[in-house]
C-alpha cells in the first residue's frame, strides 16, 4: 500500500479498496488500521471463530477504513454473525445459504467414500458464497438489492445495493436481502445497471 501510495504521488489511500475474505477480512483489517485514510474495506464473510465478540482491535471493525463494509453468509459457521462495519448484508439472513444443504451425515459419507473435493465444498459453501456473490456483483447488471429489515422484498427509499457498487448511497447499519440458491445469486435483473 505504502509502495502504491508513493507511486501515485501520495495521497492515494483515500482511493484504494482493500477486499478480504474470510481470514483474509480481518488480515484487511489490520492494514487498513495501520495506514490511516484508507478508503474501503470490504470483508467477505470475516472469520468467526477465535473473532466473534473479540475487541475490535484484533478483527476487522468500521474504524479500519472511510467505508467498511461486510458480506455475512455463514454465521453460524466459519462466518462472523456480528455485525461490524459502517453496512453489514445479510444476505438470506447470513446464516445459511440456499442450495448450501449438505447434512453432516452426508458430509461424512463422502469423507468416508474419498471423495474429499465434494465433502469441502460442502462444509465451505455458506462461507465462499460472500466471494461468488460479490464477485457476480462485478460481472453482472443486476443490482444485489438490499432492505434494513429482513421482511421487506420491495425496494423504496430504504433501498441500498450489496457488493461492489455498496457505497453508492452511502449506507450505515444491518442490510438484508434475498438470493437465489445458484448462480446468477442475484434476484433483482428487473433493476439493471
Amino acid at each position: 500500500m505504502k509502495a502504491l501510495n508513493r507511486a501515485a504521488g501520495g495521497n492515494y489511500y483515500r482511493r484504494m479498496h482493500l477486499i478480504g475474505y474470510s481470514l483474509g477480512a480481518h488480515i484487511a483489517g489490520y492494514a487498513g488500521e495501520r495506514i490511516p485514510g484508507t478508503g474501503r474495506i470490504t470483508g467477505l464473510d470475516p472469520a468467526g471463530p477465535l473473532f466473534e465478540g473479540k475487541d475490535p482491535l484484533v478483527r476487522l471493525d468500521s474504524t479500519d477504513a472511510s467505508f467498511v463494509d461486510v458480506i455475512h453468509t455463514d454465521g453460524t459457521g466459519f462466518g462472523m454473525k456480528s455485525s461490524i462495519g459502517h453496512v453489514d448484508f445479510y444476505p438470506n439472513g447470513g446464516i445459511n445459504q440456499p442450495g448450501c444443504t449438505a447434512s453432516i451425515s452426508d458430509l461424512l459419507f463422502k469423507l468416508i467414500k474419498g471423495e474429499i473435493k465434494a465433502m469441502k465444498k460442502g462444509i465451505s459453501c455458506s462461507h465462499m458464497r460472500s466471494v461468488l456473490m460479490f464477485t457476480e456483483s462485478i460481472n453482472t447488471k443486476c443490482w444485489f438489492f438490499s432492505f434494513p429489515n429482513e421482511n421487506v422484498v420491495e425496494c423504496d427509499t430504504e433501498c441500498s445495493i450489496m457488493g461492489y457498487d455498496a457505497p453508492n448511497g452511502d449506507p450505515r447499519g444491518d442490510r438484508f436481502l434475498h438470493t437465489e440458491s445458484s448462480e446468477p445469486f442475484c434476484r433483482e435483473h428487473r433493476h439493471e445497471k
